[in-house]
This record gives C-alpha cells, sequence and structure tokens, in this order.
C-alpha cells in the first residue's frame, strides 16, 4: 500500500511540472520578434521562423517587424547574373567569401542554373535566346529577342517564370514624331505583396518621351500619354534635328532607385529623372565638373536613401551626393585615390555599362576582376578574380513570399496551423 501511495504521489508531482513547463514556441510574439531582430542575416532569420508554425506566423503577420528587420539586416548579396554568348541563358556567379552557412543554404536550394526556363522550353525549336534586362529584390526580368517574350524567374522559387507579351507596338508608336527608340524596361516589386510588381518601360521619339506600365494585378499593359521635354533642344530647332540620325538616340538607359528612373542625356549636361510612385518626369542639371562626361556615370542613391552619382574613369572613381533634397546642390563627396594604388591588380573600367550602382554599393566590372566599393565606408573588395565580358546584374536574398502572411497557401492555412498543422520548413 505504501509503495502505491508514493507511485501516485510521484504521478501528481511530474504532472504539476509537465502543467508549468512553457513550450518555446509559446513565446509571446512581441519577445519573439525582438529576438529575431538580433539575428545577423536574412537567411538566418528564415531559418529560425520556419522551425515551427507559430514563430512563421508571427513573423508573416507582422509588416512592421519585416521594414525594421530589413532596415537594420541588408539583404545579403548572393551573386551575379551575367549574359552568355553560347547557351542563350545567362550565367550565374556566387558572390566569393561572403557567405554564412545559411546563405550557402539558401543558394544550393536555388534555380540559380535557371533550369526552370530550359523545362518550360524543352521543345527544340525555341530557342533559349534569354538576356537580362534588370534583377531586383530576388526577382530576373528578362527577354527572348526571338520570341519576342518578357519573363520573369525567381530563382528561390519553386515556380517556373511568368511570360509576359511585349506591349502593343502600334499604342506606343501612335503620334510619334522622329524615330522611335526603346530604352529598357525596370522592375518595380512591392514590399507589401511579395508577388504584385510593375515593369516601367521607356520611350522616346525626337523631343517626347513616353512610359509604358505593366502590372501584375491585372496582367496588361497602359501606355501614358506622351510628355514634352523642353531641354531636349531649343525650341527653334526641334524641326530642323528631328530626322538628324547622328542625335536621335538623345537619352541613355537609366538606371533605378528608391523609386526613381534616371537618364542622363547623350548630347546635354542634363538628366531626365521619372518618378515612378507619381509618373511625373523632370529634368535637372549635372555638377558642372562632371558635363563634360555625361557617358561615363551611374545615378543612384547610398544606403541612406541620399541621392549620387558615381564617376569611373579609367583607374579612378569619383562621387558626389545631393544630401539636402532635390532643391539642393550637388556637393564633391570623394575621390578613390586608393584605386590608382594597385591598378596593375584591380584593372580599369573600360565602359559605364561596367558599372551597377545599387544598395549603396558600387559595382565595377574592370579589365582584371569584378569589385565592390562601399560608399558608406570607401572600402573596396575584389568579388571575383576574373573578369566578364558584358553587363552583371546583382542579385540579393529577397524577403520570402513564405513569410509574407497574405501570400498563398500560407495565407490560407494560417488558421489551421493554429490548431498544430504543420507547415513546410523551406522557405
Amino acid at each position: 500500500m505504501a509503495g502505491g501511495r508514493q507511485s501516485q504521489k510521484l504521478c501528481l508531482r511530474q504532472a504539476r511540472q509537465a502543467a508549468t513547463v512553457t513550450h518555446i514556441s509559446s513565446l509571446p510574439d512581441d519577445i519573439l520578434l525582438q529576438i529575431f531582430l538580433r539575428l545577423p542575416s536574412l537567411a538566418t532569420l528564415v531559418r529560425a521562423a520556419c522551425t515551427c508554425p507559430a514563430w512563421r506566423r508571427a513573423v508573416a503577420s507582422s509588416p512592421a517587424f519585416r521594414s525594421r528587420f530589413g532596415a537594420l539586416h541588408p539583404a545579403p548579396l548572393v551573386g551575379f547574373f551575367t549574359g552568355d554568348k553560347h547557351n542563350g541563358l545567362p550565367d550565374f556567379a556566387a558572390a566569393h567569401g561572403r557567405f554564412d552557412k545559411d546563405v550557402l543554404a539558401v543558394l544550393r536550394g536555388g534555380d540559380f542554373d535557371l533550369t526552370s526556363l530550359i523545362m518550360e522550353e524543352c521543345d527544340d525549336h525555341v530557342p533559349l535566346q534569354w538576356r537580362v534586362l534588370d534583377c531586383r529584390d530576388g526577382y530576373l526580368l528578362m527577354k527572348n529577342s526571338i520570341t519576342d517574350q518578357l519573363a520573369t524567374v525567381n530563382p528561390l522559387a519553386r515556380q517556373g517564370p511568368d511570360y509576359i507579351d511585349m506591349p502593343p507596338k502600334s499604342d506606343i508608336s501612335a503620334e510619334q514624331r522622329g524615330k522611335l527608340f526603346s530604352l529598357d524596361p525596370h522592375l518595380l516589386s512591392s514590399d507589401e505583396d511579395p508577388m504584385s510588381f510593375r515593369l516601367v518601360w521607356l520611350f522616346h521619339d525626337a523631343f517626347r518621351v513616353r512610359a509604358v506600365v505593366f502590372a501584375s494585378d491585372t496582367w496588361d499593359w497602359h501606355v501614358l500619354p506622351w510628355t514634352e521635354v523642353t531641354a531636349r533642344m531649343p525650341p527653334l530647332q526641334q524641326e530642323e534635328e528631328e530626322d538628324d540620325d547622328d542625335r536621335a538616340e538623345w537619352l541613355q538607359h537609366g538606371t533605378q532607385a528608391n523609386g526613381l528612373v534616371h537618364l542622363p542625356f547623350t548630347y546635354l549636361d542634363l538628366v531626365l529623372t521619372l518618378d515612378t510612385k507619381t509618373m511625373e518626369f523632370s529634368v535637372w542639371e549635372l555638377p558642372p565638373p562632371l558635363c563634360s562626361t555625361p557617358r561615363s556615370l551611374v545615378v543612384g542613391e547610398t544606403k541612406d536613401g541620399t541621392p549620387c552619382i558615381v564617376r569611373a574613369s579609367g583607374f579612378s572613381i569619383t562621387v558626389w551626393m545631393r544630401r539636402g533634397g532635390a532643391d539642393e546642390n550637388w556637393e564633391y563627396f570623394k575621390d578613390s585615390l586608393f584605386y590608382n594604388e594597385e591598378p596593375e591588380l584591380l584593372g580599369h573600367v573600360c565602359r559605364t555599362t561596367d558599372m551597377t550602382l545599387m544598395n549603396g554599393f558600387v559595382y565595377l566590372v574592370t579589365t582584371e576582376s569584378i569589385l565592390s566599393l562601399c560608399l558608406k565606408t570607401w572600402n573596396l573588395d575584389k568579388l571575383f578574380p576574373c573578369s566578364y565580358g558584358g553587363e552583371i546584374y546583382p542579385s540579393f536574398m529577397a524577403w520570402p513570399p513564405s513569410l509574407v502572411g497574405n501570400y498563398g497557401s500560407f495565407a490560407n492555412c494560417s488558421s489551421a496551423t493554429q490548431d498544430g498543422d504543420s507547415i513546410s520548413s523551406k522557405p
């Protein structure tokens, strides 16, 4: 009898202890998110958040956390896409020496060889002539020059590419004056909805510009009216220069930063800027020291959003900034004197197309290597010991759709997971 009572007491004690134990998955969301803010990278956050449904739900349901984490931990650079003249698909090169184990896991799980395009186009009669036009927030925008199609691809997603028909040429060329020129389209993603995006494609004739916008929510193109650019040429010369073949292509291909598309003039010391939120154009003057070299510069912004101009010439890099907003003058910031110390090791920049400005970094393709220059610390890093013969497109790890509460099956099964159903731990 004594042994039976002791056994009962032991069972009751164990039951009381079990009732007071708090499982780690039951942490309050506010405490959990504060802990997650201290994780070192986005890749580490994805791995941690997918440990259990409750943690994943806490991250996915908080846009404020997503914004704070992105401000504290910039998306890691995973590599570069570049054109390949041999098989018609872009090459991918992983950035050397910059990965933790979680980023490496992301690379191993992604389709950076773009085999989804090969699977989609298994017909031998359909050539794989895909050229990269833009790379933003983990997505590639590409064009097939043979089939006259566009495609968006996310190498980390488990789905095939989305194909987009070209915009209607007849609507674009309507009422054109002189020759019509096409500039590369720009991919604009949405922080609120990872599956939503826009394409903004610019065209110009003799002295006007026109924007054509594709929206993923309607899957349709919208052709905006022509906008005259009075700074293009003096009014009295407009009719005379309209058919001048040598000067007809008066805008260069642009760069995108913080929703603004900047396009330098080819023959004038001016830059045309499109605000993609308001779809309004503006024109501003280059700083006088840069006026003689409009073709050797790119316009963008630093990590904190400060507008900047970067010029690369031979073995030197010069940066100008405008700290006080659009009404302030451009100020000289810094010259890359250190770049002159080892020119035989670093090489020199040959063309403007060999330079990309993104997320506060300047990426340069030189004759010897690919370099990155941080505009905040002014550190120059060699990313690759070899060079490439074409444009490069930096690819960053984007916030995965699986960690956004309004995305697909995760949103639909949110209530089910609260009852203990499992969710795949893959991002």
